[in-house]
């Protein structure tokens, strides 16, 4: 399989204050690759860095430092027309279904305008495709929904025709940003579902940011990968089912047992671990140290001191943690 979307070393600092001489740093060297027809879940709490990443992967942000390849051409050296040639291929969902779509344009006209515009396409034949992308994702019978309007729409069906959208420029890659946050929890499910459909049956490569571990579990079960972040550092990435089934670093263990779940008596005996702080700590160019180190129960002096790097654990199964890697694998 070819490579899609590969990321290397990317890092990424926001200016702050008054005379912007204040920063922080929210990504920093960040290597991930997903091939065509994967998937990937990037996954964290809120302020680790999740949306910056699948931002500058569409090319909606700029790094600070590093190199992004769409199907191994560097966007930052192509020039606008190189550019425009390849942005059909890969799309972007936002978070937020309320906001992310025209309030007066019709339903129809949501989809029909991007396949005007990429495709050319007029009258019955545009007619016929609108129908075919909002059956894909779910949004049946399509002429009941023609005239109508985003607000006519729930939450769901809303992130249903952000999906429709974005289909329209028959992308090999889609990226979606935390697509459950704002949907009702009985829905969130078939969002998860359909985006897996749309990998299975079109072989589109799709990249989710959430923070939500049992839907990463399930969107990640049959195949994919899974990249923890925190701090604006990747620490374990690797096969879904071995990350999220045999987490090692200490963030991924923490994360996995306070997410919620749906046995009572399962919720209250097990024991979630007490970090030492709670409070992420604002990272600048100049940090040292591995980002966990302030809560982590484990620390050892050398993670106060040097940044931990990916290392293999096992075969698809990478780990940042010295404390890891000092005592043979044993936390």
């Amino acid at each position: 399989m070819h490579e899609a979307i590969k990321v290397s070393n990317v890092s990424k600092v926001f200016s702050r204050g008054y005379l912007r001489k204040s920063h922080k740093l929210v990504l920093s060297g960040i290597d991930l690759k997903i091939t065509e027809g994967d998937r990937l879940v990037i996954v964290g709490e809120s302020g680790m860095g999740k949306t910056t990443l699948a931002r500058i992967m569409a090319d909606l942000e700029w790094p600070t430092e590093g190199q992004v390849l769409w199907f191994g051409q560097d966007i930052g050296r192509m020039s606008k027309k190189e550019k425009r040639l390849l942005r059909g291929s890969v799309q972007y969902v936002h978070q937020d279904p309320y906001s992310s779509l025209h309030p007066a344009k019709t339903i129809f006209n949501i989809v029909a305008d991007p396949l005007r515009y990429a495709h050319g396409l007029k009258s019955k034949d545009l007619r016929k495709r609108v129908k075919e992308l909002m059956e894909m994702v779910g949004l049946t019978p399509a002429e009941y929904f023609f005239n109508k309007y985003p607000h006519h729409l729930s939450g769901g069906g809303r992130q249903r025709l952000a999906i429709a959208r974005a289909l329209t420029t028959e992308p090999r890659v889609i990226i979606a940003d935390e697509p459950i946050s704002m949907i009702d929890m009985s829905l969130r499910a078939s969002i998860i579902k359909l985006f897996k459909d749309l990998n299975d049956q079109y072989n589109i490569a799709v990249v989710l940011v959430l923070h939500d571990i049992g839907a990463a579990k399930y969107f990640t079960y049959e195949k994919g990968e899974v990249a923890i972040l925190y701090g604006g550092k990747i620490v374990e990435k690797g096969e879904g089912t071995k990350v999220l089934d045999n987490p090692l670093h200490p963030y991924t263990r923490v994360l996995i047992n306070s997410s919620p779940v749906a046995d009572p008596e399962l919720a209250r005996n097990r024991q979630v671990e007490q970090l030492r702080s709670y409070a992420v700590p604002i990272r600048t160019p100049d940090s040292k140290g591995c980002p966990f180190a302030h809560a982590c129960n484990y620390y050892i002096e050398k993670c106060l001191e040097r940044d931990p790097q990916l290392v293999p654990v096992e075969q698809n199964h990478e780990i940042a943690c010295h404390v890891f890697c000092n005592r043979d694998g044993v936390i």
